[in-house]
Order: C-alpha cells, then structure tokens, then sequence
C-alpha cells in the first residue's frame, strides 16, 4: 500500500464521513463518547471500564460505515450488538485497548508521577490530570502502542475473524501494510498536538466537537484502509 493509496482511501473517508448518513453517525459518534467518557468518572476503575467499553463499541461504529457505505443510512441499534460479540473477541478487543494504556502508564512510573496514578485510578473529580507535557507524552506513547492493533476490529467486522484469528490477521495485515498505520499513527498524533497547542479555555470549549469530528473521520479512515488491507 503506497502513497496513493493511502491518500486516496484519506479522501474516501472523508467522502464517507461527510456524505455517507452524517447525521446518524455523528450521533453514533457522540453516543460513542458518552458511554466511553462518562465512565471515566466512576472512582478507582473508571479508565478501565472506559477503555474496555470503547473497545467493544468501535467495532460496531465500522459495522454502521460499512452500511452507510452501501447507501442505507446505518440504525443506531447496531451499537448494541457490541453485546452479542462472541467472548473470545470481547477479551481480544478490551486486552488491545487496556495494553497500550498500561505501557502508557509505564511512563509515569518511571518519570515517579504519582499524581498520574492518582488520578487514573483515584476520582477525576477530586484530582487533576497530570500537567501538559507529560500528559501528551503518555499520550503518544499509548497511540505508537495501540497502532499495530488498528486492523484487529476490522478483521472481525469485515472478514468476520473471531478471538485468536482475528488478532493474528489484524497484526499480520498491519505487519504488511505498515504504510497504512503510519498514517493513521501520524494524523492521531497531529491531532493530538493540535488540541494541546490550543489555549486551555479554547480547547475546553472545542475539545468536544474537535473529538467528534476527527472520531468520525478517523473511524472512516481505518474502515477505507481496512478494505484495501483485506483486498475489499
């Protein structure tokens, strides 16, 4: 997968994004980021809850591209089916997304950031985040973590993998295509460098919308990758 491809499944995405029911996935979308979101205020294990549930609901925010890709605009009770994933997948699913958080960690660990783990695992309300620089650190280094699992989901809503298959052939698919992880690692990185460039009140004010809108071209570009990655 060269260049061209990759900017070619870019600009499909973004065709997707904005033509393809944008209505009703921008709701998914927002659904997406309330469920995962708002957990993060249970105390002690709201991060892990929050990961783990993310990780069973995106792979259904492709199943709804997939659809919208068709021409139909996508029902959001497709969100729902997260919960009819065989359980083998579900532990696949949440081990990708909780790995990479965990490596995360490791740096606040060796840096001795105690207040990180205070407030990963304490109450967000009565904590706050570890300061900016540092924060966007563990945010790189969860991002370069998880992008070798981007193609896991898809092999299981695409191709229809289960559990053990379904990660070996999303690691096996992103060994080949690394171009195509190099991207999606690049733009999350742009993204995230953009926000923590922003003034602290502005990105409070944007920092919504802005998720929004990269979530769901971001979805759209891992789906379009994807169907080139299993000759789709």
């Amino acid at each position: 997968m060269g260049l061209e491809d990759i900017l070619l499944s870019a600009a499909a995405a973004l065709a997707l994004a904005l033509g393809a029911a944008p209505g009703q996935m921008l709701l998914a979308v927002l659904l997406f980021l309330a469920c995962a979101e708002g957990l993060m205020f249970i105390p002690r294990v709201g991060f892990l809850f929050k990961f783990a549930v993310a990780s069973l609901l995106a792979p259904q925010i492709l199943a709804m591209y997939r659809v919208a890709a068709l021409g139909e605009s996508p029902p959001l009770r497709i969100l729902a089916d997260a919960a009819y994933l065989p359980i083998s997948s579900m532990l696949v699913l949440v081990a990708c997304a909780l790995l990479p958080f965990f490596i995360g960690l490791c740096y606040f660990a060796v840096n001795g950031r105690a207040d990180a783990f205070r407030f990963f695992f304490g109450n967000i309300l009565k904590h706050k985040a570890p300061e900016g620089r540092h924060f966007l650190a563990f945010k790189v280094i969860m991002h370069v973590a998880a992008v070798p699992f981007t193609f896991v989901a898809p092999a299981m809503i695409l191709k229809g993998y289960i559990g053990g298959n379904a990660l070996e052939q999303g690691l096996v698919a992103g060994l080949v295509y690394w171009p195509a992880l190099l991207a999606i690692l690049l733009v999350s990185l742009a993204f995230e460098l953009v926000v923590s460039a922003l003034p602290r009140r502005l990105g409070g004010l944007l920092s919504i919308p802005l998720l929004a809108a990269f979530l769901m071209f971001m979805f759209a570009f891992i789906y379009t990758l994807s169907l080139r990655a299993f000759g789709l």
